[in-house]
């Protein structure tokens, strides 16, 4: 068979708290890791208050929320998205991501390209 399975107990959850790109405490679980040349996918646990800073990728970013609310945002405003919603994030554009001030922790499942560059503004 050619095509890969990633088991739910494969892989590691690790704590991304301190990295440049976060506020507050995050998790997160690389689900694609080297199975994928072309695409990065991981999953992303933000506690409540925690969320990315104002941010950039040289590619789209795709967001699906699995549980929680969260918040994302760019320089015109703030949304709110809870289970079930998805964002698409065009490249270049700067955005930050995560459960802010809603008081709800929040997961996400994020899709990029695995050469896509981000910035941290």
């Amino acid at each position: 068979m050619t095509l890969r399975i990633i088991r739910a107990s494969e892989g590691e959850t690790t704590r991304r708290t301190g990295q440049p790109i976060f506020e507050g405490e995050v998790h997160g679980h690389a689900l694609t890791g080297n199975d994928s040349q072309h695409i990065g996918a991981s999953l992303v646990h933000f506690s409540p208050g925690a969320r990315t800073r104002m941010h950039r990728h040289t590619s789209e970013q795709f967001l699906f929320v699995l549980n929680g609310i969260g918040q994302v945002g760019d320089h015109d405003g703030v949304s709110n998205i809870s289970t079930g919603d998805a964002v698409v994030i065009p490249p270049d554009t700067d955005h930050w991501h995560g459960a802010g001030d809603t008081g709800s922790p929040m997961t996400h499942l994020t899709v990029m390209r695995t050469d896509s560059q981000t910035t941290v503004l």
